[in-house]
């Protein structure tokens, strides 16, 4: 029996994809059907090939201990999918990378994250990270990052790692977060604008933040509204 065995490593989690047959033609055929469907991911994957004495899991683990400890996926369709939902930079990794390496404070860490977030949504048309904002009080707030800063912040702090092996692939990503804490970080921890909503942007009138403020402390703000209403809060 042969294995081909596809590992990924992400989230400090390593998941496999094994396909196991006697017919090395069949293995081979899989492997770039497996090659093509990942390409555009980006993350890096290694294949590995070996001769087990069965199709388990056990046996590849047998004939080579560092495949312990794995996340063991059979099915492709699955493996894909979690990998596709793995691989998206989340609202935590941006915020550990702006909190680590910027060490930004709870203000103009947020403003630093929903502006990043929403420029890159207009002027690309697409989210450069998973997230959701809220109409707190102060403006748009995400919840999870806001929660978990305040709670855990070294747990926060320590996705910084993975924001930096995500983005290695899509740099115009960081690029942009970087060019985001540059614009709006002193921006927002000087212009007083946390006491004084006058000087806050995001409170003009017609935001994406002032609509769903309008009905309601806490609504959350919908990509829709960011891509078509963010102009008005543009800081010049």
């Amino acid at each position: 029996m042969i294995q081909l065995v596809v590992l990924v490593t992400i989230d400090n989690e390593i998941l496999a994809y094994r396909y196991a047959s006697n017919d090395i033609d069949e293995l081979l055929e899989q492997e770039k059907r497996v090659d093509e469907k990942v390409k555009n991911i980006p993350l890096s994957f290694s294949s590995h090939t070996l001769s087990t004495s069965g199709p388990s899991i056990q046996s590849l683990q047998e004939e080579d201990p560092y495949f312990d400890g794995i996340i063991d996926y059979t099915n492709f369709e699955e493996f894909l999918k979690v990998v596709e939902k793995k691989s998206m930079i989340s609202d935590e990794e941006v915020a550990g990378y702006l909190k680590s390496h910027f060490n930004l404070h709870a203000y103009p860490l947020q403003k630093v994250l929903y502006y990043s977030f929403a420029d890159y949504l207009v002027k690309y048309g697409k989210q450069p990270f998973s997230a959701t904002f809220e109409a707190f009080d102060h403006g748009p707030v995400d919840r999870q990052v806001w929660l978990e800063g305040r709670d855990m912040p070294v747990k926060l702090e320590s996705k910084a790692s993975d924001f930096i092996q995500k983005s290695s692939f899509r740099p115009e990503i960081k690029n942009d977060i970087d060019s985001a804490v540059k614009k709006y970080a002193d921006y927002f921890d000087k212009n007083n604008s946390f006491e004084n909503s006058s000087k806050n942007p995001t409170h003009n009138i017609g935001t994406p933040w002032e609509r769903a403020y309008r009905l309601g402390r806490n609504t959350i703000i919908s990509t829709e509204n960011i891509k078509k209403y963010h102009y008005l809060e543009e800081v010049k």
